[in-house]
């Protein structure tokens, strides 16, 4: 018998070199992936509403912190020279950020959380960068965290201030602050969050925020390997 005789198919291969196996694994790989992302998609869409209900109590209650100890409970802080991390900015605060040097803003709030439209900014000669992150559970992405800090050091380079702010500058743009400063000040990650819990004490990572973090540090020593 020759061998072009044999069953295309013997011991439940095909031509391809593919078993039935193979094919009812690919099957279970494809089903958990797509019970993987509706979990995902749903956390995303309990969260945010979480994130909806809860915003303008949350802002009420930061407002209200600040006026009763602004020493403790500042709206914004100096990280360095060319850089604020802070609150949600309100629209009488762009002429005091603007006298403070201020030449580009980062908001890292969605749309229902944004309460300086850009147009204001722009009259004010403010740039502003919109990455709109979702609150408490997530991080902005590699694109987004590179867009930012290169702002921020492209600001800087010209002599002016970039204010990075979320709604209680915290979390999200906290992030953005360590991946500057792990990218451009060669800090690592847990003494950029140490530098920066000196300047604003009461900063709160996530662990998604935080691994997004890490890995920034990762990327940006391959770089300088090369």
């Amino acid at each position: 018998m020759k061998i072009e005789d044999l069953d295309e198919k013997d011991n439940g291969r095909d031509k391809g070199g593919f078993s039935d196996d193979d094919s009812d694994d690919d099957c279970r790989n494809f089903s958990q992936y797509r019970r993987l992302i509706v979990r995902v998609d749903a956390k995303r869409a309990l969260v945010g509403a979480g994130a909806r209900i809860l915003f303008y109590p949350t802002l009420l209650y930061n407002v209200f912190r600040n006026k009763i100890n602004q020493a403790e409970f500042r709206w914004w802080d100096e990280i360095d020279q060319f850089l604020l991390l802070g609150a949600v900015p309100f629209p009488k605060d762009v002429p005091r950020l603007k006298q403070l040097g201020v030449g580009g803003v980062i908001t890292l709030n969605e749309h229902y959380e944004t309460l300086v439209p850009t147009t204001l900014y722009r009259a004010h000669g403010i740039a502003h960068l919109v990455i709109p992150t979702r609150d408490y559970l997530f991080a902005p992405s590699f694109v987004d965290i590179n867009r930012a800090v290169d702002f921020i050091h492209k600001n800087a380079s010209k002599g002016e201030t970039t204010y990075v702010h979320c709604k209680a500058g915290r979390g999200r743009s906290t992030t953005v602050v360590l991946c500057y400063l792990v990218e451009y000040k060669n800090m690592t990650p847990v003494s950029a969050l140490e530098y920066v819990r000196s300047r604003r004490p009461r900063v709160l990572l996530a662990p998604s925020q935080w691994k997004v973090t890490t890995k920034v540090q990762l990327m940006h020593n391959c770089l300088c390997l090369d």
